[in-house]
């Protein structure tokens, strides 16, 4: 990208080693050498709790070993690795994050993750392959297995697979269905099921990672603020009474709900008739047999017409967090800035210097492609035919 502005701007043709280290050289009068930013970290955290008041800091130094839909961003941490240590000491500090907002449990919370081994144990302690043949249909097989939302529906596709593999059947199992599928994950989900946010976060700060410790957090600030702002002065301009995606939802579910037919059953107990099919609605207990509603948190197509028939408002029956106000509440809160610029040089309420991490650093550029999860795959792509699913050595294309 320099090497083309430099050409276009400027008629100047350099070769990419040295405009990356005139890169290095420059990043480095602006920031001052990276090292020394981690003896800043004590004046960061302090000016931050300085600034806004009831922010929540946390710095650690370990002197045995170095220390190292819209997303909203709750908590993140710097660490040097991605490995059980830290991510327990992550999770330690998020539950004391939540805590201190007077929060006495975790039921109302759903963790999810690409299910690094790390983030297992340390949502446990903290919070309380298989080879297919015919890939592509069994693994089409397998996420309506994952999205079935009844467990007869689950069942059914379960059943399908174990006819073909039995040995499947005993992976399945040990994969905890239970955290992965609809139709038998326990907690709220709000109608997610995968861990495209962690991704998109990743993404989003993709620019500060090359930057010193002090200048990336910071960095990473200001894209909150202005994150908050942007969707704050959003937030006022939204006239409906849910989120502008939840309202074209629940206007899409009420008009296929309105060739349905409901009987009474008892109380507020309801049976509903789509089709051949009947299916039994709560609207106490906010459920029905369909599951759809308890997986999406908004009315199906059953309750709505179940609601629509009691001349009650489905506004009513719509998850809390999809409201207007509730959104308005989450981004009602403003950042004030830090004057990054008067850092002090020396420290001398702490005598001891944080220095940076011993970790072993790769010669040449830096990596800024976040490593793929265990649940991603790379696929390779020839060097000769350019096709994808095999290499330059098992290429068996005609070469013209």
């Amino acid at each position: 990208m320099m090497l083309t502005d430099l050409h276009r701007y400027f008629g100047v043709e350099l070769n990419y080693q040295k405009v990356w280290k005139r890169k290095e050289l420059t990043m480095h009068d602006i920031h001052g050498p990276e090292d020394e930013s981690y003896d800043k970290l004590r004046w960061y955290c302090s000016s931050i709790k300085e600034t806004n008041p009831g922010s929540i800091v946390e710095c650690e130094i370990d002197y045995s070993k170095d220390a190292n839909e819209d997303l909203f961003t709750l908590a993140y941490s710097v660490v040097d690795a991605e490995n059980d240590n830290n991510w327990g000491w992550f999770c330690f500090q998020l539950k004391d994050a939540l805590l201190s907002h007077r929060m006495t449990g975790f039921d109302e919370f759903t963790f999810f993750s690409d299910r690094h081994p790390g983030i297992l144990k340390a949502v446990h302690l903290v919070m309380k392959s298989y080879p297919l043949h015919n890939k592509k249909h069994w693994s089409s097989v397998f996420k309506k297995t994952a999205y079935a939302p009844s467990r007869k529906e689950f069942d059914e596709h379960i059943n399908n697979i174990v006819v073909s593999m039995p040995l499947a059947r005993q992976f399945i199992v040990s994969s905890c269905p239970e955290s992965w599928a609809n139709a038998l994950f326990s907690g709220n989900q709000w109608g997610v099921i995968n861990n495209n946010i962690s991704k998109s976060w990743n993404n989003w700060v993709k620019a500060a990672r090359h930057l010193p410790i002090v200048a990336m957090v910071d960095h990473i600030r200001l894209q909150i603020m202005d994150m908050m702002h942007r969707r704050r002065e959003a937030t006022m301009r939204m006239v409906k009474r849910l989120s502008p995606s939840k309202e074209n939802v629940v206007a899409k579910t009420y008009v296929e709900s309105r060739s349905l037919k409901v009987h009474k059953a008892c109380g507020w107990s309801f049976e509903v008739v789509d089709g051949d099919k009947s299916f039994g609605v709560d609207l106490s207990a906010r459920t029905c047999s369909c599951r759809a509603w308890q997986i999406n948190r908004l009315p199906c197509k059953h309750a709505c017409a179940t609601i629509e028939s009691k001349s009650l408002s489905l506004y009513d029956f719509c998850d809390k967090y999809f409201h207007i106000k509730l959104c308005r509440e989450a981004y009602k809160g403003i950042l004030n800035p830090i004057l990054t610029f008067n850092m002090y040089d020396s420290n001398p309420e702490h005598p001891s210097t944080i220095n940076a991490p011993d970790v072993r650093i790769q010669p040449g550029r830096r990596r800024t492609q976040r490593i793929p999860s265990q649940v991603q795959s790379r696929v390779s792509k020839c060097g000769l035919c350019h096709k994808r699913g095999h290499n330059q050595r098992s290429c068996n294309e005609a070469i013209n």
